[in-house]
């Protein structure tokens, strides 16, 4: 298994001088205020998965130094403060976490080691990986009230190059593969009704019925995700996906796909995106919603977008276990509510084994809501995340300033190294108040802002447990569908009875076998839990306090 080790980012956009994040492999998440390099972030990754798709020049031209003059530069994305003689670059350190064995990937002017053919690592993990951000889930319903949505530049830009076919291809150069031009003779079109001719009509229809399939695919996937997961297995959206106005000989021989015809394409090409609502009380869906902007709350367009993304994501062929999920601030619409239903999601803390698909990824969240930043940090654990804080200021053009955010436990560490005593007892206070709130709570945790105080979570913690025993003997002992009288022979000696056989015997025998080891274990836990109570109830008055 491959994971991202380390990134080092110098002079692109936001950042300037070099700035290394060492991640270990673990998962991230970063709080910053805005305009604090989050987005700068996103896109150094998103930029340098795509360079292993592009050619040299296609990548050279990010790290061009800006000069207003020439045109060449204008796509550059290189620190507009530094000069022209620094250098610009983003560089992954790769691990693999079974060898150890750790390999180097650079973008910049000079040096491009991610699209070579010798070392396809990099775009393995450009096409497994995905890219969320508030931008790219309102281009799924950005469009004037007048207007049906149309998809296509949505599923062109950010969806078709990370679908891949059986034979590892995206579906976006599998696109343009055929539909780049028609075949041609002399500079003319081949005659309609010739052998060339009909052969393009066959492969223009399989493409198009191949992008059908592929709608149909994520639309199932889209729905079961949001039925399941967003609407607790009830009946509330779904979605339909329509490739309506498709690809045609004609369309295709006015080169589509050359530049600045973007507009022109996507005038000749449309997704048709359609909702439908069930009515309760009739128990029967909705006419269909074609302007689904002019009738859809921004939180329900939110959900819609981010099923329908999911579900391309679910599509895919996947080959290889390495790859990454940046979502950087995409839940800004929804309420907190909403909000918790998708992190329950993408971290699968109940750990449902339709949602272990989400485990495979290393996350990467970027927010700049504190108190969401928060809330996330008090349900993961620091073996497994790193947590980062952005700020800029923004009164000057300085860089932003980065810091990793240290657990309670660190902090408390240092304060008691420093001999600031009250300072670490704050610490040990707010890290038991997390692990109490995860163990009582989960993602469920209270927003409502009542205090609660400490010895009353930790009474709490005490019958939970209790609770969770007696549960653990329902399950492993009443749930048996074990016959009374069966049971009542435990007391007896029934080793000796000749009117059971040797299978009835058997099952008593693991049974007896089994409570015993329960009764052993009870006791062992009984003791450490009141024991472990009594210590942080202890350590609350005298230290936490």
């Amino acid at each position: 298994m491959k994971r991202i080790h380390e990134i080092c980012i110098k002079n692109f956009k936001a950042f300037q001088q070099e700035e290394v994040f060492t991640i270990k492999g673990k998962n991230v998440l970063i709080y910053g205020n805005n305009g604090s390099g989050k987005s700068s972030l996103f896109w150094a990754l998103y930029t340098f998965l795509q360079s292993s798709i592009k050619t040299d020049e296609e990548v050279k031209k990010y790290f061009k130094h800006f000069e207003e003059g020439d045109r060449n530069t204008h796509q550059s994305l290189k620190n507009i403060f530094v000069t022209e003689e620094e250098d610009a670059y983003i560089k992954l350190c790769v691990i693999d976490k079974e060898t150890q064995i750790s390999t180097s990937y650079t973008i910049s002017h000079d040096l491009i080691n991610t699209n070579k053919d010798i070392d396809s690592c990099i775009q393995e993990l450009n096409l497994a990986s995905d890219f969320i951000n508030y931008n790219l889930l309102q281009n799924f319903y950005r469009a004037s009230h007048k207007n049906e949505v149309n998809l296509w530049p949505v599923f062109e830009r950010d969806i078709f190059p990370f679908l891949t076919d059986d034979l590892n291809k995206s579906y976006i150069d599998k696109i343009k593969e055929i539909t780049s031009d028609v075949p041609r003779g002399s500079q003319r079109t081949v005659r309609r009704g010739s052998a060339r001719y009909n052969q393009a009509i066959t492969q223009i229809d399989e493409i198009n019925t191949d992008i059908e399939r592929l709608m149909t695919e994520i639309e199932t996937n889209a729905n079961e995700f949001l039925k399941k997961y967003f609407f607790q297995d009830e009946n509330v959206v779904k979605v339909e996906l329509k490739f309506t106005k498709k690809f045609s000989f004609e369309d295709i021989k006015s080169k589509m796909w050359e530049t600045g015809k973007s507009a022109i394409r996507h005038s000749y090409l449309q997704i048709k995106l359609v909702v439908q609502l069930f009515d309760k009380q009739k128990n029967d869906w909705t006419a269909p919603i074609h302007r689904i902007q002019s009738f859809l709350n921004e939180a329900q367009l939110t959900r819609i977008a981010i099923g329908i993304r999911i579900g391309a994501l679910r599509t895919r062929v996947q080959n290889t276990d390495f790859k990454v999920l940046v979502l950087d601030d995409m839940l800004i619409s929804l309420d907190m509510s909403n909000r918790m239903d998708v992190l329950r999601i993408i971290l699968n803390q109940e750990n449902h084994s339709g949602l272990r698909y989400f485990d495979a990824f290393q996350k990467i969240i970027l927010t700049h809501d504190k108190g969401f930043y928060e809330l996330i940090r008090r349900n993961t654990s620091d073996l497994e995340w790193e947590y980062y804080n952005f700020h800029t200021n923004e009164t000057d053009n300085t860089a932003p300033s980065i810091k990793r955010d240290r657990t309670c436990i660190e902090k408390a560490t240092a304060y008691l190294a420093d001999g600031e005593y009250e300072a670490c007892g704050i610490e040990l206070r707010k890290e038991t108040e997390v692990i109490l709130d995860k163990y009582l709570k989960g993602l469920n945790l209270a927003t409502t802002g009542h205090f609660e105080p400490l010895s009353n979570k930790l009474k709490k913690a005490l019958n939970k447990i209790t609770e969770n025993h007696r549960r653990d003997f329902k399950k492993f002992f009443v749930d048996k569908d074990l016959d009374l009288d069966q049971i009542r022979k435990l007391t007896t000696d029934f080793e000796a009875d000749i009117n059971l056989s040797a299978q009835e015997k058997g099952r008593l025998r693991g049974l007896k076998n089994e409570l015993s080891c329960y009764l052993i274990r009870q006791y062992e836990l009984e003791d450490n839990k009141t024991r472990l109570i009594e210590e942080i109830q202890d350590t609350l008055k005298r230290v936490m306090n």
